[in-house]
């Protein structure tokens, strides 16, 4: 699974992945950024019968004209939101 880089998509993303795999057992593997799989991680621990994977993908937010830590929206200035060029995605 991949996602928008919000972090209000985090939790209802994770929530269908536990649907999809409850539900239909299929294997779920979910790909994001370093600082939000770490989040995702931390909300799995509590649940350790899932088997869900996640991984990492490399994302340096500098290179994209973002500053650093930034990973998500959540911390964006709503100008810098608006005004991407190229487009935020990986």
């Amino acid at each position: 699974m991949l996602h928008f880089l919000g972090h209000d998509y985090l939790i209802p993303s994770l929530a269908l992945a536990k649907q999809i795999h409850c539900q239909i057992g299929f294997k779920i593997a979910i790909a994001n950024t370093p600082l939000n799989i770490q989040y995702l991680r931390s909300t799995l621990q509590l649940d350790p019968n899932l088997k869900i994977h996640l991984f990492e993908l490399q994302f340096n937010s500098s290179d994209h004209g973002l500053p650093p830590n930034t990973e998500n929206i959540e911390n964006l200035i709503l100008d810098l939101i608006g005004n991407c060029s190229p487009p935020l995605f990986l």
